[in-house]
Formats: structure tokens, C-alpha cells, sequence
């Protein structure tokens, strides 16, 4: 579980900095050397695309987050009854 959110944690920042890369890319480009309406529209698809798969990613981590909240919890009640290992 611990590595699932830290993979969608990565996750979400990795999409977040491919929007920033589009952006960065749009403003270093000349844009007067293509015609802006097969560029900009383009630019756009990919950083509107890539900010969605950071929000799904975010939604994901923020959902398990929420239910395996009581795991730990859960986990130190069912090992409460066993007897230690060190004790046998």
C-alpha cells in the first residue's frame, strides 16, 4: 500500500511536469514561424491531457489514502492476540 501512493505521488508530479514542458515549449517557440492554428491547439490537447492524468493520478492517491487509513490500526489489533515470537 505504501508503495502504491508513493508510485501515484511520482505519478502526479511526473504528469504535472509534462504540462509544465508544454507550456515552457510554446513559450520558447517562435510561434510566428508556424501558423498558430495548427499549433496552438495542438499545445493545448497536450497540456490539457496531461493535467487530466495528474488529476485522475491525485484522485486515485486521495481515495486510497482515505481507506487505508485505518490499516495500520487494523493490523496491530489482529497481531494483538498472537503471542511474540521472542517469547516462545
Amino acid at each position: 500500500m505504501r508503495r502504491v501512493l508513493a508510485f501515484l505521488e511520482w505519478d502526479v508530479n511526473r504528469w504535472k511536469q509534462r504540462a509544465l514542458r508544454v507550456l515552457q515549449r510554446v513559450n520558447d517557440t517562435d510561434l510566428s514561424s508556424s501558423s498558430p492554428e495548427n499549433k496552438g491547439p495542438l499545445e493545448e490537447g497536450l497540456r490539457v491531457y496531461a493535467l487530466h492524468q495528474a488529476s485522475v493520478r491525485q484522485r486515485l492517491f486521495d481515495t486510497f489514502m482515505q481507506q487505508w487509513d485505518d490499516v495500520p490500526a487494523f493490523i496491530a489489533l489482529a497481531d494483538w492476540g498472537l503471542p511474540d515470537d521472542s517469547e516462545e
